[in-house]
C-alpha cells in the first residue's frame, strides 16, 4: 500500500509514526523547509498522552510538561475562585501543557522523517502534484493521500471541499513571556477585565498570555503587550506574540475517494479548551488503525471521526461565546456556572472528564 502524507505537523507526524507501528509505509512531505520553532497549541489532553504512550512518547513528554493543579476564575473584585482537577484517569493526569514545537520535535525524534521543502501544487486523476525546492514539479502516485497540511490546506483547496462554518468576530492575542504575582500551577482566568484575559503556565517559568478583544476594540500594534497587563500583573520579556481571527469550520465529508482529511484541514474551532492538536492527533491515530484494516475501515473512520469533531465546534462554541460575553448578565452565568462545578464534585470531574478528551473514543490498540 502506498500513501502520501501532506503536512507534517502534529497530525501528519503522528500518523506517520502509528502507520510505520503498523507496519505501513509512508511518504511524509512539508512545504516548510524547517520545523516550527513557536510554541502554538500548548494543551496535550489525557486521550492524546494514550496515543503517545503507544508511541512510546508520553514520558518524555510528561517530563517536559508543565502539570496543572486547576483553574482560579479573578473576579472583578478582586477575589479568586480556585478549582482543583480530580483524577478522572487511572495513570495520567487531565491535561498538561508542552508548545507544540517541543511536541513535534519529540515526533520527529522517534522516526517522523518529512520530506522539507516540498508543497502540494494541487491533485492530478488520483496523483499529488508537489514542487521540489529546486522548482521541479512532480506527479506523486499513491493508493491513499492524506491531507494533513493545515487550517489553509492545499489538499483541501484542490478538492473543492466546502469549509462550512463562520468567523467569530473577536481578535485573539496570544503572547509568551514573564510573569510574577500568580500561582505557578493554574490557569487564571480575568474574564471580568477590559477584555477577557487568561494566563497560562508553560514549562521553563514562561506563560502563555490569552487576550480575546471584543468586535469593536482597536487592534494593538504588534508586538504590544499592554493588552496583557492587569494591575499588579505584567507580561514582560516576550518571546512570541501573535494576532489572529478564528472560526469554526468542518469539511462535510473527510473521505473524497483515495484522499482523505485529517487534522485543521478537516476541522477548526476556537481554541477554547485546547482541543485542537489533540484532535488532530487522535484523527491520526485512528486513521492509522483504519488504513491497517482496509476500506470499510476507512470509511467508519471517517464518518466517527467528523462526528467527534462536530461536538467539538459545539462545545468550543459554546465555552467561547461563555467566556467572552460581557455584562452583567455574561458576569452572573460565569459566577453561576463555576460555582456549580466548585459546589457539586460530580460536575467539576465531568468538566474535566471532557476537557481530558476522555469525552471521545479511546485509542485502538
Amino acid at each position: 500500500m502506498s500513501i502520501l502524507i501532506i503536512g507534517a505537523g502534529p497530525t501528519g507526524l503522528t500518523l506517520a509514526l502509528a502507520l510505520r507501528q503498523r507496519g505501513l509505509s509512508c511518504r511524509l512531505v512539508d512545504r516548510e523547509l524547517e520545523p516550527g520553532r513557536q510554541s502554538r497549541a500548548l494543551a496535550v489532553q489525557a486521550r492524546t498522552l494514550e496515543v503517545l504512550e503507544r508511541l512510546g512518547l508520553a514520558a518524555p513528554v510528561l517530563a517536559e510538561a508543565q502539570r496543572l493543579r486547576g483553574l482560579a476564575l479573578h473576579g472583578g473584585d478582586g477575589a479568586v475562585s480556585r478549582l482543583d482537577f480530580p483524577s478522572v484517569h487511572p495513570r495520567l493526569p487531565p491535561v498538561v501543557v508542552l508548545p507544540q514545537a517541543r511536541t513535534e520535535a519529540l515526533l520527529l525524534g522517534a522516526g517522523a522523517a518529512p520530506e522539507r521543502g516540498v508543497e502540494c501544487l494541487g491533485l492530478e486523476h488520483g496523483a499529488a502534484l508537489l514542487r521540489h525546492p529546486d522548482g521541479q514539479v512532480e506527479r506523486a502516485e499513491a493508493e491513499w493521500i492524506i491531507g494533513c497540511d493545515g487550517a489553509h490546506s492545499a489538499v483541501r483547496h484542490a478538492l473543492g471541499a466546502g469549509f462550512a462554518g463562520r468567523a467569530y468576530p473577536q481578535q485573539l492575542l496570544l503572547a509568551d513571556g514573564r510573569l510574577e504575582g500568580l500561582e505557578p500551577d493554574r490557569l487564571h482566568v480575568f474574564p471580568e477585565a477590559a477584555h477577557m484575559l487568561a494566563f497560562i503556565p508553560m514549562p521553563g517559568g514562561l506563560w502563555r498570555g490569552i487576550v480575546i478583544l471584543p468586535p469593536a476594540a482597536e487592534a494593538p500594534e504588534e508586538g504590544s503587550l499592554a493588552p496583557f497587563t492587569l494591575p499588579g500583573i505584567r507580561l514582560r520579556a516576550p518571546v512570541w506574540w501573535s494576532a489572529f481571527r478564528i472560526s469554526r469550520r468542518q469539511v462535510e465529508h473527510y473521505r473524497h475517494g483515495r484522499v482523505l482529511l485529517a487534522g485543521d484541514a478537516a476541522h477548526i474551532h476556537s481554541p477554547a479548551g485546547g482541543q485542537g492538536m489533540n484532535l488532530g492527533m487522535q484523527d491520526a491515530w485512528a486513521l492509522a488503525a483504519a488504513l491497517a484494516r482496509g476500506e470499510a475501515a476507512v470509511d467508519a473512520w471517517a464518518a466517527e471521526r467528523h462526528a467527534v469533531a462536530h461536538r467539538v465546534l459545539i462545545a468550543t462554541d459554546l465555552v467561547t461565546r461563555l467566556v467572552t460575553g460581557r455584562g452583567p448578565v455574561a458576569a452572573l452565568l460565569r459566577g453561576a456556572g463555576f460555582g456549580m462545578l466548585a459546589l457539586f464534585p460530580a460536575l467539576g470531574r465531568r468538566a474535566v472528564h471532557a476537557l481530558a478528551g476522555l469525552d471521545y473514543p479511546a485509542p485502538a490498540p
